[in-house]
């Protein structure tokens, strides 16, 4: 169980980074990289930060807010459900969490609901096992068309359900029932919620030219953001000068 536990810490660690990089990234979509392309935009993500006992950040959750509390070390515990404040309606997307549930897990831990706090009608369709042990952080997946919600535990799909209304807007609900303050085994380690959009290129990077703070150029088929104010001299070229750009990961899904 040590064992299980330090791996838990290294992927928690990994995906703090991978979200935290998803948050500054996804600001700069609108720009876009080298060549148009589909990629993952960051709607929504927390991280539980925070001191210990503080309460649930009810600018991003509403519910029984009063049932969950930090943990002082990135955690959140819940012994209630809450629900985003903000509802989601594009497309398609995806939303994750990790969570720890001090009880054999289910799907049900992450959920939708109508944009009321009602719970979706529709067909239900059952695809795999969905128990997870309860001595570790599982990921817990929902991925969304305008036409089904598909629910997956550590990769493995476990139900569809397909809306009798599609394309009504929802949201997403940490639905971790029981426990009580006293538990300490129900914990949430981080959640997210991407969309896929298509994001324009970014002009050449050109010498001679003056750039400002935040302006974004693509250079040998990498994009890169300015950090500092400059005139562009031959062989300052992004990737030969940190101090001026700073490389903008293409891949900025939260992986979770």
């Amino acid at each position: 169980m040590g064992q299980a536990h330090e791996r838990a810490g290294v992927v928690r660690r990994g995906l703090r980074s991978l979200m935290a990089a998803a948050v500054v990234v996804s600001a700069l979509a609108v720009s876009g990289v080298a060549h148009a392309e589909t990629v993952a935009k960051t709607l929504f993500s927390d991280f539980f930060t925070g001191v210990q006992g503080q309460g649930v950040d009810t600018v991003k959750w509403t519910g029984d807010t009063g049932g969950g509390w930090l943990d002082g070390t990135g955690n959140l515990v819940l012994g209630s459900s809450i629900f985003t404040a903000a509802t989601f309606n594009q497309a398609n997307g995806r939303a994750s969490a990790r969570i720890r549930a001090g009880r054999d897990g289910s799907w049900g831990l992450l959920g939708v609901l109508g944009e009321q706090g009602q719970y979706l009608s529709g067909q239900v369709e059952t695809l795999g096992d969905d128990s997870a042990d309860d001595y570790d952080f599982h990921t817990y997946a929902i991925d969304w068309t305008r036409t089904s919600f598909v629910w997956s535990i550590d990769g493995r799909q476990v139900l569809r359900l397909t809306p009798t209304t599609a394309g009504q807007p929802f949201r997403l609900v940490l639905n971790l029932g029981g426990g009580g303050r006293n538990s300490s085994g129900i914990l949430v380690d981080a959640v997210g919620v991407t969309t896929q959009v298509t994001v324009k290129p970014a002009p050449a990077w050109k010498v001679h030219t003056t750039y400002q703070v935040g302006d974004r150029v693509s250079y040998r088929g990498a994009n890169y953001l300015v950090k500092a104010r400059h005139t562009a001299l031959p062989g300052w070229q992004p990737g030969k000068v940190p101090a001026l750009f700073s490389k903008v990961d293409q891949e900025f899904v939260p992986k979770i």
